[in-house]
């Protein structure tokens, strides 16, 4: 010990012992995460087929939007209001797309790790669970954001919409920023799979939830007010109307209470589905579920 640390009285030399431990403690869970990013990113690159991406990022979207553009075609009966609704569902469309990224493949991170036996070997490592899982859907964040720029590409060139007036710097943050809350709902999903046999049974009860109650194809105002707490409760559905306020003409000032907003809700979300992954963590080492696939 040295002359200094003799020096200290037992409370200032336990004050310095535990900011080094905060200090390691950081320090390992940076390291952990971007151990899980590089991993996931081979991970994505390597599985999945080339078909696979194709499908997410240049057949899905569009498909998804001509069908609801062509729904509200048929509701609205070709009449004035008709086109305006139609192209209101296509941009909504356009932005939901990213679920297929942002929600099914976070959401399968357990189911995959259940089916190629390595859940086991996660969940026995000291590693923090945080760093661990949010690593490994990081790279998802890329992929979101893509579908949804080649969604847009779509709404211009085939459904007609103007992005003359856009504020192409709001509705960047506001495609990046949804993309990184949607990942916090996939991980809330996703620990659902250290419980039960697959989360993407949940996943797909999600996914067309979302288009029902987050203002995708009408507005929130237009559901029941029992309902509409629920909506707000989902980052897509700020995301949705960040994106048509950019596309419109809305500067990042005047959608800051709205990125704020989804910010919040994506962190409480994370902070929801932390707590659940612990939870059916310890009930699926009781049960033997870790195994069950």
């Amino acid at each position: 010990m040295t002359v200094a640390e003799e020096e200290q009285n037992p409370q200032e030399r336990a004050a310095v012992a535990e900011k080094e431990t905060f200090g390691k403690k950081v320090l390992l869970f940076f390291r952990v995460f971007s151990g899980s990013v590089l991993f996931g990113r081979k991970g994505t690159i390597l599985w999945d087929s080339w078909e696979m991406w194709v499908m997410q990022i240049f057949i899905t979207p569009p498909a998804e939007m001509a069908f609801f553009f062509l729904l509200a075609i048929a509701v609205y009966h070709g009449g004035s209001n008709a086109l305006a609704q139609a192209q209101y569902t296509v941009i909504g469309n356009a932005v939901q797309s990213m679920s297929f990224a942002a929600v099914f493949a976070v959401a399968n991170i357990t189911s995959q790790d259940k089916w190629q036996g390595t859940l086991q070997n996660l969940i026995v490592t000291p590693a923090n669970r945080m760093a661990l899982f949010t690593g490994r859907a990081a790279f998802q964040i890329f992929m979101s954001t893509i579908i949804v720029v080649a969604a847009l590409v779509y709404a211009d060139f085939v459904f007609g919409i103007s992005f003359a007036n856009a504020d192409f710097l709001a509705l960047g943050i506001t495609i990046v920023l949804t993309s990184v809350m949607m990942i916090s709902f996939g991980l809330l999903i996703s620990s659902i799979g250290l419980f039960m046999r697959t989360a993407m049974i949940v996943a797909n009860i999600f996914l067309f939830l979302t288009m029902l109650v987050s203002g995708v194809n009408f507005p929130v105002s237009s559901l029941p007010l029992w309902l509409q707490p629920f909506s707000w409760s989902i980052p897509m559905t700020y995301g949705v109307l960040a994106a048509r306020g950019a596309i419109q003409g809305a500067s990042v000032f005047s959608l800051g209470t709205v990125f704020l907003e989804e910010f919040i809700d994506g962190v409480a979300v994370l902070f929801v589905g932390y707590i659940l992954m612990r939870g059916f963590e310890r009930l699926a080492r009781k049960s033997g579920r870790l195994e069950e696939y």
